[in-house]
């Protein structure tokens, strides 16, 4: 049966039918990544041992900023169960109630926390994409008409967010070294591998933006939930070359219709806002686990 999700059209149940609608609205794991890299370097001043603990385990760290969107993608998690938080709900939204969530609703072991720095430094990284994903919703999204209206501005404002820079050094990951082991006990290898593998090996050695794009949409022909799920390989073939050659030209209406609702002080804000909450929100943890 056809449901309605803020005014979109969707088959299946109403947890699948939020699922997508959030999936087509919240920043992509490119985005995250550069977001992950800012807040890691932030900690150098704010906060030098937990730079320390970051860079010791750094796998761990960018694998927890993948995975909440891992385990809704390739498992069977909803925006709440996944984030901590309600999108609807801006009293959800503040450092306190993601961590007490949490805490709350994942009651786990804290002496296992406290006792290992890659099982810490994997929430971290959870943490920081939360925060990112709120700042989204508080500097982003709130200049735009709720989806599926503008859905080129919408898509516009995915291609905007994947422009903040990444430097080289940070497009490689030694996915090897990832710890699953130590993962949060709800997340799964398999979803954030694949998601991982999908963006270190296909999407982030990309320094055009045209061709990342071109790598995420792949053969899908919804542009506008061009998450990496499957991906060609790491060469820029033909086909690639085709998709972009394509679709640019939307492309680039969808990032001229962005701009017209965002203006460029939200990006400013929201990337302050994210690296900011990040901290604060792994400070907190800190403090609720006794570290």
């Amino acid at each position: 049966m056809s449901q309605k999700i803020s005014g979109t059209a969707v088959h299946g149940d109403d947890k699948g039918a939020k699922r997508s609608y959030h999936l087509l609205v919240m920043p992509r794991v490119r985005c995250h990544w550069a977001l992950l890299v800012r807040t890691r370097d932030a900690t150098a001043t704010a906060w030098p041992r937990l730079h320390a603990d970051i860079v010791s385990e750094i796998e761990a760290f960018f694998a927890g900023g993948v995975a909440p969107d891992a385990i809704r993608l390739f498992d069977s998690f909803d925006k709440r169960s996944s984030h901590f938080y309600d999108d609807q709900d801006p009293v959800t939204w503040s450092t306190t109630s993601v961590v007490d969530t949490y805490l709350r609703e994942r009651m786990p072991i804290l002496g296992d926390i406290q006792s290992s720095l890659r099982s810490r430094v994997w929430l971290y990284g959870y943490l920081a994409h939360i925060m990112a994903d709120i700042a989204y919703w508080s500097h982003i999204l709130k200049h735009l008409p709720p989806f599926p209206a503008e859905r080129a501005a919408h898509h516009g404002v995915w291609l905007l967010a994947d422009r903040l820079t990444v430097p080289a050094p940070d497009r490689k990951l030694n996915l090897e070294r990832v710890p699953y082991a130590d993962a949060p006990p709800w997340v799964l290898m398999a979803p954030v591998s694949r998601l991982l593998n999908s963006l270190v090996m296909h999407v982030l050695p990309q320094t055009d933006p045209w061709i990342a794009e071109a790598a995420y949409v792949g053969h899908s022909s919804n542009l506008r939930q061009a998450q990496p799920l499957n991906l060609r390989s790491s060469e820029i073939d033909a086909t690639i070359l085709a998709i972009r050659d394509r679709h640019r030209f939307e492309w680039e209406a969808n990032i001229e219709r962005a701009e017209q609702f965002v203006p460029k002080s939200a990006w400013i804000q929201f990337e302050h806002s994210a690296i900011e909450s990040a901290i604060e929100v792994m400070r907190l943890f800190d403090e609720r686990i006794s570290i």
